[in-house]
Formats: C-alpha cells, structure tokens, sequence
C-alpha cells in the first residue's frame, strides 16, 4: 500500500472514530449505558454496523474509547503545561484552570461518566490511570516548589495525592449537586487552603 493510500485509509478512520464517538455520547447522555446498543450507535453516526464492529469488538471496547478521547485533549494541556518554564505555583494555578475549564465544558459526559455506577465501574482502569499519571505531574510540581522555596518540605508524592483527591471531589460534587461554581473562585480556594494553609495569618 502507497504513502497516500495509507494516509486516506488513517483519514478516514478517524473522521468514522470521530462520528462513532459524537453518536455514543449522545446515546448514553440521552439513553444511558443500557440505551447505547452496538445497532443504535452505528445508526446515529450513519455507519454499518459491521463498520463498527472493524473498530469496537464490544460495548465495553467502546466505553473505553469514549472515556479515553473524552479525557486526552485534558492531558495533552497538561504536557504543554508540565514543559512550560513557570514557577511551581504558576504551574499549580494553570494546571487547575486547565482542570476546571475543560470540566465545565464537557459537564454533559462528566456528569454521565462519573454518575453512573455502571459507566464509572466499566472505564474503572481508566480512570486510575489517569488519576496515576495527575499524581505524577503534581508530584514533580510540589518537588520543584520545595526546590525552589517557595512550598516547605512535605512528601511531595502524598501531597499530590491529597491536592487531585480535592480536585475530583471538588468536581464530583459540582455535579451529585447540579452546581456551577466560578473557574476563577474554585482555582482560588484550592490554592488557598494548600498553599497557604488553614491557620489564621497575623
């Protein structure tokens, strides 16, 4: 197969794996996970289903795959914000942002994904993957803000571990509660409590 021949079949793929990921979005925000059926998600994006079936062996394969695309564009953010040369504060405060923001714009498939038992336990491995690899970016931030004094020496890897854990609740029961909160006062207040801590200041 040519160089031009293997570009338009990759081309295509993704405009199909495209098209796959839009229908069952809308198939679980709209149906749930009993409502997304290998028949209907070929329908809504105007695929065979023996098309469908080339790319996703199950309902499982394709959770995965809706989880997986939901959550990349979030972590290539956070490899762009890992390589800029910021203080460990700055970078802190924009991967926060970052977290926050994309969360508020994709609220719909959030609010399915880690609302729904069913869902959530399916894409499981998932998600502690991708909380892995949050602990790791914030491991090394707080171990550059201990070097460059401006955090006091802690267990950066524990610290880490407690900074996300307040992120996802803080999300999470943005959406068990069906509240907005600000980017800006969320950002604010975690940066508060875990920079500058709980006790009054003189």
């Amino acid at each position: 197969m040519s160089q031009l021949s293997e570009r338009r079949k990759e081309v295509v793929a993704s405009l199909v794996k495209d098209a796959i990921y839009t229908a069952a979005v809308e198939i679980l925000t709209t149906h749930g996970v009993d409502g997304l059926t290998m028949d209907r998600v070929a329908e809504t994006a105007g695929v065979a289903k023996g098309s469908l079936y080339n790319y996703f062996d199950s309902k499982q394969d394709l959770i995965d795959f809706v989880y997986g695309k939901t959550i990349e564009p979030a972590k290539l953010i956070c490899r762009e914000v890992m390589a800029k040369r910021l203080s460990a504060r700055e970078k802190l405060e924009q991967m926060l942002r970052m977290w926050f923001e994309y969360f508020a714009t994709n609220r719909g498939i959030f609010q399915f994904l880690f609302n729904d038992s069913h869902t959530s336990a399916m894409a499981d491995v998932h998600k502690r993957n991708s909380h892995a690899e949050g602990i790791a970016d914030l491991t090394v931030i707080f171990e550059q803000g201990i070097a460059e004094g401006t955090f006091r020496p802690v267990d950066a890897a524990r610290a880490a571990e407690m900074f996300l854990g307040a992120v996802i609740m803080s999300i999470e029961q943005q959406l068990i509660s069906d509240e907005r909160r600000p980017t800006d006062e969320s950002v604010s207040t975690l940066i508060d409590l875990f920079v500058k801590g709980l006790e009054p200041r003189a």
